[in-house]
């Protein structure tokens, strides 16, 4: 699934519109204001070494950086190297160290210097969609034991990250960018607020973006939907971003029809009017719960791979409303205690 997931954010940032923004509104500064974005452009496989075509996960970008008319340098390209990661990784910055050296290797051999017959600048951003903590040093100086008394080195480049789900949402919430619609998507609390997302996300992207809202589509059917199927389900897949909040009316539907079902064949089997009307009633309560309950054990055993007995015998003695609280923390949760560490509602 992690896999998949990486597949598809890949996808994503293959616009230029992704790129933009991602450098626009999560790095900033006075310096993206000198980037022409007309420019950018993804390095052709044809310009990359073998060793680099192997690196499946990078992707490398250039664009044109246009100095102040007062700065005495002409024009150079800026090189972005993006990276994706669903699960943290110790030595992130010994691999876009490695793969930087092998890209500056490759400029140098068929002349890609700056006017002042430098390297150009080559940034490296590590685009992170896991759910634990990203711990793991930016530089690749903090990975290299330090030697008493030596003289100061260089900072041999670092990494930037990009924390998606626990990026802050209110420093782009006025930017109108699909970016933001990626972000909501990686930090979504629960089902239910899919159709709203998709919707601005649909409403930023217009009619002009239907290649990218594609790419989304393809996001939400690889990553999203599955978590909501269960076990003998049809796999739930969209098309169009716009049928996500008639998608999930429908499966309502169905399951409200299955459990009302249910209870009546429980009323009807005890044969009097009343008991019709409990059963349905009852049947409708206890299939929630039993669904709820499978959902969560089916999401606690993805996550942290398995169920223990102790886990099982609190789901099953819980009632719909805990479950569905559990099932919230358990998109943070970093361990299976943290999932029932709140009290209880």
């Amino acid at each position: 699934m992690a896999e998949e997931h990486d597949k598809t954010h890949r996808l994503l940032f293959a616009f230029p519109r992704m790129i933009e923004d991602l450098v626009r509104l999560c790095l900033g500064g006075d310096w993206v204001e000198r980037l022409d974005f007309s420019t950018l452009e993804k390095i052709p496989e044809r310009l990359l070494s073998p060793q680099l075509l192997r690196r499946e996960q990078d992707v490398l970008w250039r664009l044109a950086y246009r100095p102040l008319a007062r700065e005495d340098t002409d024009w150079f390209y800026v090189y972005l190297h993006l990276e994706h990661q669903s699960r943290p990784k110790r030595l992130m910055a010994l691999d876009t160290t490695v793969y930087k050296l092998l890209a500056f290797q490759d400029l140098a051999r068929r002349g890609g210097l700056t006017p002042g017959r430098k390297l150009p600048p080559m940034l490296s951003l590590v685009f992170y969609t896991g759910e634990k903590t990203w711990k793991a040093p930016a530089s690749l100086l903090d990975l290299i034991e330090t030697l008493p008394g030596a003289p100061e080195g260089l900072d041999l480049w670092s990494y930037f990250l990009i924390d998606g789900q626990r990026y802050p949402l209110a420093d782009l919430i006025d930017s109108r960018s699909p970016l933001l619609g990626l972000f909501r998507l990686e930090q979504l609390g629960a089902v239910a607020d899919l159709p709203a997302v998709t919707q601005e996300l649909a409403k930023s992207l217009g009619a002009e973006n239907q290649e990218l809202a594609a790419a989304f589509v393809q996001l939400i059917n690889e990553s999203i939907l599955p978590n909501v199927t269960l076990p003998g389900d049809r796999q739930l897949r969209i098309q169009e971003l716009e049928e996500v909040p008639s998608m999930l009316a429908q499966r309502i539907r169905n399951l409200t029809r299955e459990l009302e079902m249910q209870g009546w064949k429980k009323g009807h089997q005890a044969g009097h009017q009343e008991g019709r009307q409990e059963g349905r009633q009852e049947g409708r309560q206890e299939g929630a719960k039993n669904e709820a309950a499978h959902l969560f054990l089916e999401l606690f055993a993805s996550k942290f791979e398995t169920a223990p007995d102790w886990v099982r015998d609190r789901t099953a003695s819980a009632s719909k409303v805990q479950l569905e609280s559990w099932a919230k923390r358990l998109l943070r949760a970093e361990t299976p205690e943290d999932v029932f560490t709140d009290p209880d509602p």
